[in-house]
């Protein structure tokens, strides 16, 4: 199993090409593991001395590393489902609908590949006439790679990575057929490029604009007098208070010999 994972690392597709290994792996642990009825001398099972019986069981080990390092990341249960019969040695394994229908439809991608290229060596011929195989595989991968609670193993996955790697970077194939127009991209280039300038000069222009009244507000403010109404009549109301209280003691100092 660990020389089969090897060789299938890169890239990686150990679920669909070390099935028979990783079965035969399992097989061979449930064995070992139900060694109960032959002890050693000191009457511990074989079982117990292979998987319990030392600070470290390197058979365990190994076989929890593939388990988990290797089976479980690559996510094989999603491609596959094995049927365990380790008692009867018949353990067998059926792929998945949609593991299935993905390599249905790589195929016929393939195939359209394998047609075109037998009679032209054209890349834009490859486009145009695999678009349609190259769109159904794709929508169909995102539509189970979207899903919730569902997924693809490692292995779809790199396949489908592999494939719109040569399809978009070596073949320069898009998602939907359309001549390459360079002068139209320069186009659009220039007019985002006005577009963006144009945005630009208006912010700061409408920034400038708003700091001049700003200041131009507070200039007002500054040049305004203080309000003096209310103290003005403050102080003729105390002048006025002043005043009466200054003419009733001057007639009462003159009526003072009267009463005299």
């Amino acid at each position: 199993m660990v020389r089969c994972a090897s060789g299938f690392s890169s890239p990686p597709k150990v679920c669909t090409n070390c099935i028979d290994q990783y079965i035969n792996l399992k097989q061979t642990e449930h064995d070992t593991q139900m060694l109960t009825n032959i002890s050693s001398l000191d009457n511990t099972t074989c079982a117990s001395v292979i998987y319990g019986n030392y600070l470290v069981s390197y058979s365990w080990e190994i076989s929890d590393a593939i388990q988990r390092r290797i089976w479980d990341q690559s996510r094989c249960d999603s491609c596959l489902k094995i049927h365990s019969d380790f008692q009867h040695r018949n353990s067998t394994f059926t792929y998945e609908d949609s593991t299935l229908n993905f390599d249905v439809k790589l195929k016929q991608w393939r195939g359209c590949i394998n047609n075109v290229t037998e009679h032209s060596a054209n890349t834009t011929d490859i486009c145009e006439n695999c678009m349609d195989h190259f769109n159904t595989l794709f929508k169909f991968y995102w539509q189970i790679y979207t899903a919730p609670e569902r997924d693809f193993c490692v292995d779809v996955e790199t396949t489908m990575n592999d494939t719109m790697n040569i399809w978009h970077n070596v073949w320069r194939c898009g998602d939907d057929f359309k001549p390459v127009d360079r002068h139209h991209d320069v186009t659009m280039l220039i007019f985002a490029s006005v577009f963006l300038g144009v945005i630009t000069f208006l912010f700061y222009a409408g920034s400038y604009i708003q700091a001049e009244r700003a200041q131009r507000n507070i200039i007002q403010y500054s040049r305004m007098n203080p309000p003096s109404a209310l103290r003005s009549r403050l102080l003729s109301s105390s002048t006025l208070a002043d005043d009466f209280s200054s003419s009733s003691t001057t007639q009462g100092f003159r009526r003072a010999p009267i009463g005299h």
